[in-house]
């Protein structure tokens, strides 16, 4: 199988945003139905011939159509990709008008790829995916022209060449990928967890990260507990 020409942008493009971007990008309202009776489902959004569930999470708010936020989301999206949640926590939710500065800490995105609304893939997309294709694209200098990308929608923010330091499946139709980055602004860095997941609906592709300052050797089984618990959920409701 042929692989899908975005999935050179799968875990590096949100790892942190930390600067207001020049470049604004709206998601189609057409594609949201936030009027759902459905007892898991707060809204749901429309790929193709997929309603995607998208639920509630104890403790995590999507704030993807919220006024405050809205403008600050869409800065940060690539062109042809649009987002299709983003939970933050109860501390960054009391307080949307830092969205701004540099106070991303657990949060985590769902996404697609717009060119990827009518095809059909299976799970063995995942075989192809899995025969090193990140590790040998995170080596190449196809990096740099990513890494240029980064740097223009994140202004004032240096990306380091990220590290996979571990890849799994929680189902069949899941895939994940933890990675390390450090992000460098003016005199200071942070190193950063993203744990991208690739994950299969009714023969759709989609895409969330979870993301995650790393503090200590623990930072890394905190971020991947509370990815697990986040995508199981998503996966869950839209079995």
């Amino acid at each position: 199988m042929k692989l899908l020409k975005p999935l050179n942008l799968l875990f590096l493009f949100l790892m942190i945003c930390c600067t207001k971007s020049k470049s604004s990008s709206s998601n189609n309202p057409n594609h949201f139905n936030i009027n759902q009776k459905s007892k898991d489902c707060k809204s749901t959004f429309q790929f193709g011939k997929v309603n995607l569930c998208i639920p509630q999470i104890t403790g995590m708010y999507n704030i993807i159509n919220n006024p405050e936020s809205r403008d600050y989301i869409q800065s940060k999206n690539f062109p042809g990709n649009t987002f299709v949640a983003y939970y933050v926590n109860k501390e960054l939710y009391k307080n949307l008008q830092v969205l701004w500065e540099d106070q991303f800490d657990d949060f985590f995105q769902i996404y697609v790829t717009n060119s990827n609304e009518n095809r059909d893939v299976d799970i063995s997309y995942f075989t192809e995916v899995n025969k090193d294709y990140l590790n040998k694209y995170l080596t190449s200098a196809d990096w740099e022209t990513l890494k240029k990308k980064l740097e223009n929608i994140n202004e004032h923010n240096v990306f380091e060449r990220p590290v996979i330091i571990e890849s799994y499946s929680l189902s069949k139709n899941s895939m994940q990928y933890i990675t390390l980055v450090t992000i460098k602004k003016e005199n200071t860095s942070k190193n950063m967890i993203a744990i991208g997941n690739m994950f299969i609906v009714k023969n759709h592709l989609f895409f969330s990260t979870y993301n995650k300052f790393y503090r200590n050797p623990n930072s890394i089984k905190e971020a991947k507990k509370k990815n697990n618990e986040l995508m199981n959920r998503i996966l869950n409701v839209n079995e």
